[in-house]
């Protein structure tokens, strides 16, 4: 009976976080259209500026006659004011005024177009990169749906399929598809959001404190994008490795290290000793997982600057070594609560395999398994 409501609660938490990613997918189509109608918007009010500015410049060519003819006729009075009357003196005068006032208005409505035509297109630049980056983002955010929607509730089926440590395994991978939805909800939506909020924060700046300082807010802008995309790409990545289908165990690990190493700073470092031949599909993405989670738990524990894999792969098993330089602990004191190690050793038996932690206080640990290659 636990058995049936655990299985029924898995697969309740499943769908959850199924609408989970596709409400923010569903979102980020939102911002995607409501771009396109303000760039389709910022387009038609562009084509009213240009044919304002055509009109302000006809006229201000037609003000310049005008403004010429008056100040000849200015001239004219001047040079014989003794045949003419103090009053056609002021007419001509005023009348050259006049010119010019109307001349130097339309010549500052037709400078307020241009730049209001500029910042509008500078705002169209803005908007379709927005644009492409937010379809980017959707195209991935669907592989990571395809994922929820068909891998995983395929290896959900087939693990329910075994006994009580299948259903032990499960529990743990649902509390990594938690912190999942988390990370997707906390990474790519607000930096989307934080996207929107730079792009109107550039066009304002530009008015108020120039180019210069809004170009500094474009390049924020910027790293803010490619931070989303990184984001997507490394929970992607987290989900399922698309490589480890394609190329296999190692060239996933070695990509899985180099990338650990760029986000973290943390050196890594992979010997692999014995042939490169294939582990089986279903062997390949358990050895990766108790690698990655041996990695995960140096990263968030051990406070080291190194962490060493050793990959040993002979005809009938494969071992792996785990070492990291770093603070230690008593292994001992492991309890329920260490999620990782725990996770790593029922994950571990799945595959007829062995664990053992050594781990001394200031000197490090190494986490050492073996898994029969079958």
């Amino acid at each position: 009976m636990n058995h049936i409501t655990d299985r029924t609660a898995l697969e309740h938490i499943i769908t959850n976080m199924i609408d989970t990613v596709t409400e923010s997918k569903e979102e980020i189509v939102r911002i995607t259209e409501s771009s396109a109608t303000e760039y389709s918007l910022i387009q038609n009010e562009l084509k009213e500026l240009t044919e304002k500015i055509e009109f302000y410049i006809a006229e201000s060519d037609r003000l310049d006659l005008l403004v010429k003819a008056a100040k000849n006729k200015l001239v004219q009075v001047s040079k014989k004011f003794h045949i003419h009357s103090e009053q056609e003196i002021r007419d001509a005068y005023e009348r050259a005024n006049q010119m010019q006032l109307e001349r130097f208005l339309v010549q500052k409505e037709e400078m307020n177009a241009q730049q209001r035509r500029n910042d509008l297109e500078r705002r169209l630049l803005v908007l379709e990169d927005t644009i492409e980056r937010a379809e980017k983002l959707v195209s991935r955010v669907s592989v990571v749906l395809n994922f929820l929607r068909d891998d995983l509730q395929q290896e959900y089926s087939d693990m329910m399929k075994k006994q009580e440590m299948a259903i032990s395994v499960f529990e743990a991978a649902e509390r990594e598809r938690r912190h999942l939805a988390r990370e997707m909800h906390d990474g790519p939506a607000q930096s989307l959001a934080h996207i929107l909020i730079r792009a109107d924060l550039i066009e304002k700046t530009f008015d108020k404190r120039g180019k210069d300082e809004a170009f500094a807010e474009l390049h924020e802008l910027k790293r803010l994008i490619r931070g989303a995309l990184v984001d997507v790409r490394r929970l992607i990545y987290d989900l399922r490795p698309m490589s480890l289908d394609d190329l296999g165990f190692l060239p996933t690990l070695e990509r899985y290290l180099h990338q650990t190493e760029e986000y973290t700073a943390i050196k890594t470092r992979l010997n692999y000793r014995g042939n490169r031949a294939r582990l089986p599909e279903k062997l390949e993405i358990n050895v990766f997982r108790l690698v990655q989670e041996a990695v995960q738990n140096a990263i968030k524990h051990s406070k080291t600057a190194e962490i060493i894999v050793n990959v040993e792969q002979a005809h009938d098993a494969i071992h792996i070594h785990v070492r990291d330089h770093g603070v230690g602990f008593v292994p001992s004191t492991i309890g329920e609560e260490s999620f990782g190690i725990v996770g790593m050793r029922e994950r571990i038996e799945l595959v007829n395999g062995s664990i053992t932690i050594d781990s001394e206080v200031c000197k490090g640990t190494v986490v050492r398994m073996s898994i029969p290659i079958a």
